[in-house]
This record gives structure tokens, sequence and C-alpha cells, in this order.
């Protein structure tokens, strides 16, 4: 005889825990961690390395070590858009991830097994176009799994790891370089390249159909309504929403005539406020997009032109060992852990005026790094001032630039970010370039007096000039 009462396999949710882990949330974000934690490891590792690699074993000049530097942008720039728009085509992140992480585990053997400086350039480029698809896609793995309302709080805790993994490489790469030999910096990279492939391996390809009526329907399932139940349920919520938006216009959609026709008033009204699409073209049109897009590029310029720079000037000037320069670097990482406080102080005080502060910080701090003091370690408290400019030049610019297109009234915020992105890899390809230049032909204090200067010139774009000029007129109209 058959029994009707539940059996014990039908309260046992389906999947076994090693399935449930691979689609948990925790489990998405733990990978996504790792693999901006092993990006910036990697990133951070090779800065020591590398300058002293190509003036003394290749025989290289500053310049050099400068275009090598920027190289790592030129990769960033051109793999960001080809792998958004891929695995928004195929609907696959693990696929683009696992190839970023084989990317990198090439990259990597490569400047390890590298005698040539072309082989160099070449290792560089890969290195940027994997840190492209581990950005891109990662970022897209968290907007998959994680609710829109928590992904803020997820993507500030997973960028946690990217901080930590900057601030870890430098140190780890100038001690491993010192004590194990060349190759060892990007061997120990290489293993955590490969731990990272795996681990994307393992996690399982998220759904892509993430709309509102499905999740409406697997909370009203969940919470033991029927299919019917939850259809209905998601029905009256959109046509609540729709008579809130009549009532919002004003208009009156007559009885008589339920599907409105040419000459319902409601229709004419929707067509004549249509807003034109926002595009990236249109968005370079906007003075406030265009401030935040020169503020990113001159400041990501001069904090990314200070990377290949600033070893190269503390082996000259104090004779400083491959571990001493990694474990400075660590304290130009330290101040990037207070960036939530400085997001919190420019909601409160305003983005213009945090984000010109961190320029005209960052212009007094670049003297500063330059003097010559009589001990090595005397220099980072400038340097920490530095770094902490940098934090607050940029937090700002990315809520600042989510505002605006909400107020143009358009749903553009990836076009906007990916131009954020772009204006970013252009500063870290343009800084180095010209960092390698103006060492050559003249030195360090040259080039932090340089940026000084360019960061003065550019600090007062981030001014509210509409304010400025109506304060103008107030006191012209006054007089």
């Amino acid at each position: 005889m058959l029994s009707t009462s539940p059996t014990h396999t039908d309260t046992i949710p389906k999947g076994s825990w090693w399935s449930r882990a691979r689609r948990s949330h925790v489990g998405v974000a733990a990978v996504v961690a790792l693999t901006l934690f092993t990006d910036m490891l990697t990133y951070g590792a090779i800065l020591p390395v590398l300058p002293t690699l190509i003036i003394k074993k290749l025989k290289g000049d500053s310049a050099m070590v400068g275009f090598l530097f920027g190289c790592y942008a030129f990769g960033l720039l051109i793999a960001t858009p080809v792998f958004a728009i891929l695995s928004d085509k195929y609907q696959n992140r693990r696929v683009p991830m696992m190839a970023g992480c084989l990317g990198l585990v090439a990259s990597t053997l490569s400047f390890a097994a590298a005698e040539t400086y072309s082989l160099l350039v070449v290792a560089r480029v890969a290195q940027g176009v994997a840190g492209g698809a581990s950005w891109t896609i990662g970022l897209g793995l968290l907007a998959d799994v994680f609710p829109t309302k928590r992904l803020g709080v997820v993507m500030g805790t997973v960028l946690t790891a990217h901080t930590v993994g900057f601030a870890i490489g430098p140190a780890a790469g100038g001690f491993l370089f010192e004590y194990g030999g060349y190759s060892a910096p990007f061997l120990c990279c290489t293993a955590f390249a490969i731990l990272n492939f795996f681990a994307v391996l393992w996690v399982a390809e998220p759904p892509h159909n993430k709309q509102y009526t499905t999740n409406t329907k697997a909370k009203y399932t969940q919470d033991g309504h029927g299919d019917e139940e939850a259809s209905t349920a998601a029905s009256s919520i959109r046509s609540n929403i729709m008579e809130d938006e009549i009532e919002d216009e004003g208009a009156i959609i007559p009885s008589s005539s339920p599907h409105p026709t040419e000459d319902t008033p409601l229709i004419k009204n929707k067509t004549r406020e249509q807003k034109q699409p926002i595009t990236i073209l249109s968005l370079c049109k906007n003075w406030r997009i265009m401030s935040c897009v020169l503020c990113t590029v001159v400041s990501s310029s001069v904090f990314s032109g200070i990377e290949p720079a600033f070893p190269i000037h503390l082996e000259k000037a104090y004779d400083a060992s491959a571990s001493t320069v990694g474990f400075i670097f660590v304290f130009m990482v330290i101040p990037a852990f207070l960036a939530p406080l400085v997001g919190h102080l420019s909601d409160r005080i305003g983005r213009y005026i945090i984000s010109a502060t961190g320029m005209l910080m960052m212009a007094v701090a670049a003297p500063l790094v330059a003097i010559h003091y009589s001990s090595v370690y005397w220099i980072i408290p400038s340097l920490m001032v530095f770094g902490l400019s940098s934090t607050v030049t940029l937090t700002p610019i990315l809520p600042e630039m989510g505002e605006v297109v909400y107020d143009l009234g358009g749903n553009a915020y990836a076009q906007v970010y990916a131009l954020y992105n772009m204006a970013y890899s252009a500063g870290m390809f343009f800084g180095p370039n010209v960092a390698g230049l103006i060492m050559d032909y003249s030195g360090f204090g040259t080039l932090m007096i340089t940026f000084a200067v360019a960061l003065l010139i550019c600090s007062p774009v981030m001014m509210d000039w509409k304010l400025v000029w109506r304060y103008m007129i107030r006191l012209i109209t006054r007089g």
C-alpha cells in the first residue's frame, strides 16, 4: 500500500551540499574576490621587479620602463568592451573568466622566461587583457546572482580583495625577487592564477534571466503560494505601477475607451515627453561627465606614472633593494582602505569639492615625495598622503557619474561606467610613458613637479561652475 505522507527525500533540498555550494551566493562572491585579488597581486608583484630587469638585465632606459608599464592599460582598454559584449551576447560568464585566468598564467610565465624586451611587451599586454576579463566578467557575475539592493554592499566587500592584493603584491614581489631570484615572484603568481582557474571552473554558471516577474513568482512559490497566485500578484503589482505612472502624468483615460487611441490625451503626452536614448556620444557632450572624465585621466596618469619612476628613484637616491622598494610601496596603497569614509564625506559635503580637494592634496604631496631625505623611510608620510589623495580624488567620481545619468532620465549606467574605465585606462597608458620620458631627460624631481602643475591646472575643473557663475552675477547686479 502506497503512503500519501511526504517521504524523507521530499523534504531534502535538491542537490548535494557540493552542488548547493557551487550555486551559493557566498561561493560566487568568494570566487570573484579571489579573481580580483590574484589580478592585483600579480600586477603589484611586478612593480619592484620590472625596472631592475629592464635597466640592469636588458640594458634599457626609463622610457622603456614607462612604455612597458603603460602596455597593461592598452590591453585592459581593448579587452574590456570585447569581453563585456561577448559575455552578454552568449550569456556566459565562466568561459571568458577561465580564459582570462589562462591568459594570466601564460603572461606571468612569459615574464619569468622573457629574454627580450619585445616578449615583455607582449606579456604585459596579455596581462592587461586578462585583467579586462577579471574585472568585466567578475563584476557581471555578481550582478547576476545578487539582488540589486544588495549589490553595492557586495561589490564594496569584494573590491576589498583588490586592495589587499595590491597592498601585498609589491612587498611579496620584492621579497621573492631578492631572496628567491628573478623567476620566484612570477612562479608564485602563476600558482595563484592556476588556483583561480580551478575556482572559476568549480563555480556553477548562474542564471541570466533575472527579471522582476520571475523573482516575484519564485518568492511567492517559496512562501507557499501557487503559480496562479504568483502570477496574479505580479499582474496586480504591474497594474498598480501603471496606475501610478498615469497619475504622475496627470492624464485620465476615459472609461468608455479601455484601449487608448490616437485621440487619447495620455498617448499624446507620452509621445511628446519621451526622451532621446542616451549614448556615449551624448554623455560626452555633458559638462559634468566630461569634468569627471578629465579628472580621472589626470589623476590616474599621475598615480600610475609614479609606479615605474618611483623604484628607479629609490634605487638611485637611496640604493634601496627590491624588498625595500616593495615594502615602501605598501604605504601608498594603505590609504585606499579609507575609501568608504571618503565616499560618506563626499555624499555629505559634495562630490566636486572632495575631488578637487584630492587633486590639490596630490599636487602638494607630489613634490614632497621627490625630496631627498636622510633616510629612505622618511619618505613614507608624504607617500601616504599621495596615496590618500588618489582615493579622495577618484572615490566620488563613480557615484557622481551615475547621478548624472539618473538626472538625465536614462538607463545608461553601463555606458557611463565604460566611459570611466576607458578614461582610467587612458591615464594608465599616458602616465607611465610621460614619466619614462621625463625621467630620462631630467629626473624624478622634475617629473613630480610636472605632475603637480598639471593637477593644479585641472583642479578647478571639478568646481561647480554654475554656482560660481550665479555668484558672480549676484555680485555684478548688486554692484
